[in-house]
């Protein structure tokens, strides 16, 4: 019998910037859609800000669409470095509407971001669950958050498997490059 062992250089987190990918498009109002650009666009300032939160007044939003735009919201805080601001919109977005895959994974990015990996791994997980629609990214952060836990075989497995699943995105590659098979 053959065995396996994996030895690695622990890669820095670089889901900073891919959060902005996490951002959900509304079928709200004008503001709601001004929301959604500014988060994509990883625009962090004020004026991303208070657009979002008149849309959140001023619209008459569906559950989802709010729950969306708190998503959107969240992202913002998060691209200005304000955690805790992000982690309640992302908590506000959780609770009128759970069914949105975006905002367990962003809740979960914002914990990578933090370092904790044990913490991220269920809400990565939930927005999985729930049909992530770029599913390469979830579970690609999914390995990051194990490999912040020290578990290299399941974040070997998850990195090889966001890789498979979209060959052409380079962050699962520059990960990979840091493993080394060793020991058949």
């Amino acid at each position: 019998m053959r065995s396996l062992t994996l030895a690695v250089g622990i890669a820095t987190v670089a889901l900073a910037s891919t959060s902005a990918s996490g951002a959900v498009l509304t079928l709200g109002g004008p503001l709601s859609k001004l929301c959604y650009e500014a988060a994509y666009a990883r625009d962090s300032r004020d004026l991303a800000v208070d657009g979002c939160t008149r849309a959140l007044r001023e619209e008459a939003l569906a559950p989802r669409d709010e729950a969306a735009t708190l998503v959107n919201r969240g992202i913002v805080y998060m691209n200005r470095r304000n955690d805790t601001k992000a982690d309640a919109d992302f908590n506000a977005a959780i609770s009128r509407y759970d069914g949105l895959p975006d905002a367990w994974l962003n809740k979960g990015f914002l914990r990578l971001r933090q370092g904790n990996g044990r913490d991220a791994l269920p809400l990565l997980q939930k927005g999985i669950d729930r049909g992530a629609r770029r599913q390469a990214l979830a579970i690609f952060a999914r390995g990051v958050a194990y490999e912040q836990i020290g578990d290299f075989r399941s974040a070997y497995a998850d990195l090889r498997r966001a890789h498979d699943l979209e060959p052409r995105w380079s962050l699962p590659s520059e990960y990979l490059a840091n493993y080394r098979i060793a020991g058949r």
